[in-house]
């Protein structure tokens, strides 16, 4: 499993996509000293628990695609499949970075802030390249496979 280089990529954008279950994905700072962060479940104040807005659709696509990412790892003797489940993932992680910014949106306008960008903020893009490493990998194996039938 983890010898061919597809499923390192894919554990390594597993990695990367779960960073944004810990750490705040974008920061939003006021010129009167207010700073608010947005994690996967909500966009909170930084000094205090309070809660300005819940993002709970975000959390359950982040949730998805971890889980499409450890089912596309899981499914390497089944390479097909693996190319359709990490294919889907990378679609759905587009859609997550539209929803991310969607919510900036939304949190500039509420909170009347400017939004700044934070370390785990590339960390989709970084997953996304990495998954598309993957995919690519997965289809060079199934294209092999197929030249190796055609010899026989």
């Amino acid at each position: 499993m983890i010898q061919r280089i597809q499923s390192i990529f894919l554990l390594l954008a597993m990695i990367a996509w779960n960073i944004l279950f810990f750490k705040p994905i974008m920061g939003f700072t006021t010129d009167a000293g207010g700073s608010w962060y947005l994690l996967a479940s909500s966009i909170k104040e930084s000094a205090g628990d309070g809660i300005v807005m819940t993002t709970i659709p975000l959390l359950v696509l982040l949730i998805i695609i971890d889980l499409l990412l450890l089912s596309a790892l899981l499914l390497y003797r089944r390479r097909t499949l693996q190319l359709r489940v990490t294919l889907l993932s990378m679609i759905l992680q587009i859609f997550s970075y539209g929803l991310i910014g969607l919510y900036v949106f939304f949190g500039v306008n509420k909170l009347d802030a400017s939004a700044h960008l934070l370390f785990s903020t590339v960390m989709p893009l970084v997953a996304f390249v990495l998954t598309f490493l993957a995919f690519r990998g997965i289809r060079r194996d199934i294209l092999l496979l197929k030249a190796l039938e055609r010899l026989r």
